[in-house]
């Protein structure tokens, strides 16, 4: 496998700049490639089911003399037909850029893709052109596509209608997966850029993906923010917000969407605090309102969290001021393979990932700790009986998430 970076490079995703990962997860890392090759192209094409405003286009992505940006159509999801349409169009766009590098995000895009260079391929064949050099090409796999449609489909009400087509949508992403992964396109030396250990095993097994040209991402991943950076901002923030210095702070970054498992959180929250007096709970959220009422309704003293919004340019600096990120999914193959945003984000600033055992690299990783680890710990330095300790702040309040 090619290891270095071409000179043109085209990255092309389908899930738009206004997903919530955009910026770190792709930007970022095309960023940093301008930065340190001073002769590279890159070309970010994004099929958007609507077009962004220039507005948005100039504040999302930053002006660069070697970033060009093109934005594509997405026609509605009907399948494999539909992508074909997206691949016309890239295509014409390969005819015209001839890049020495392609890198796709997800299968969707990686359809897309790979279909356009087949058709390509093909017609290089045809004309006698069959000795031009094969660009490299990269399809990043960040998560399942079907089952996290599956998962995102099991929390909203559906008629027997709506399942019968959730089931086409489903069988159709995962026919997609299948191909772009597999050996469907006949393309060689294609390489999968899995998020995870268990993403990789998972892409062999279940769609024969070919273990020798499986990597796992890096690039992507945060830098570790230097230690005296991250003791400053711990006391600013906490004299900021009145948190007491030997206060353990339990740090929950995310949403409240069932799915980020909030609710379980804050009961765990409450036990710990209850076998725990020091603990304290920073909870960083847009959702900031229904976390203050569920704390308020489960009788936690307003003296023992904080609830905040706080812009992304300022997430690091919060998280610095606690002890642990807190974690929890529920067990799902999609959470089991992932590797989560705010995991890197709470790693970039040395916290210790605070998990209930459903995310397989957070179990690898000996810097983490399992929440039933930690009732263990309470056990051993607090005689606290088990009955009291880990039957009930892992197993109750964690019923739906936490791991037996």
């Amino acid at each position: 496998m090619r290891q270095e970076v071409g000179k043109n490079l085209v990255f092309v995703l389908f899930d738009g700049i206004k997903n919530s990962v955009f910026q770190s997860q792709v930007l970022a890392p095309l960023m940093g490639m301008l930065d340190a090759h001073s002769t590279i192209q890159i070309t970010l094409v994004s099929f958007e089911q609507k077009r962004p405003s220039d507005k948005d286009l100039i504040s999302i992505i930053p002006a660069h003399e070697r970033l060009h940006c093109v934005i594509s159509r997405r026609t509605p999801f009907v399948g494999k037909n539909g992508l074909k349409i997206a691949s016309y169009q890239f295509g014409k766009l390969l005819a015209i850029t001839q890049p020495d590098e392609l890198i796709a995000r997800g299968p969707l895009a990686g359809f897309v893709l790979l279909h356009a260079m087949r058709q390509l391929v093909g017609w290089q064949k045809r004309h006698g052109n069959a000795s031009v050099a094969m660009p490299k090409i990269t399809i990043q796999a960040r998560g399942l596509c079907a089952e996290e449609y599956r998962y995102d489909r099991s929390f909203k009400r559906k008629s027997l209608l709506k399942s019968w087509l959730y089931k086409i949508v489903y069988g159709r992403l995962e026919s997609i997966e299948r191909d772009v992964f597999g050996t469907k396109f006949g393309l060689k030396d294609v390489v999968v850029e899995a998020v995870s250990p268990a993403l990789k095993d998972y892409l062999i097994e279940q769609f024969q993906a070919d273990p020798r040209l499986i990597t796992i991402a890096s690039k992507d991943i945060p830098q570790t923010l230097a230690q005296p950076t991250v003791v400053q901002w711990r006391a600013e923030v906490r004299s900021q917000l009145g948190i007491p210095s030997d206060a353990i702070v339990y740090c929950y970054s995310g949403s409240f969407k069932p799915w980020q498992c909030a609710p379980q959180t804050v009961q765990f929250f409450v036990e710990r605090l209850r076998v725990e007096p020091k603990s304290f709970l920073l909870v960083l959220s847009g959702d900031h309102e229904i976390f203050a009422q569920e704390l308020v309704k489960a009788q936690v003293p307003t003296d023992h969290f904080r609830v905040l919004s706080v812009k992304a340019a300022e997430l690091y600096r919060y998280l610095a001021a606690a002890d642990f990120g807190l974690l929890f999914r529920e067990r799902d193959v999609i959470n089991w393979v992932s590797r989560p945003t705010k995991m890197l984000e709470y790693q970039a600033v040395g916290l210790p990932v605070l998990h209930n055992n459903t995310i397989a690299i957070l179990e690898k990783d000996e810097r983490n700790v399992s929440s039933l680890q930690l009732c263990k710990r309470c056990q051993i330095s607090s005689n606290i009986s088990k009955e009291s300790c880990c039957a009930r702040s892992c197993s109750v309040p964690l019923s739906n998430c936490v791991s037996g």
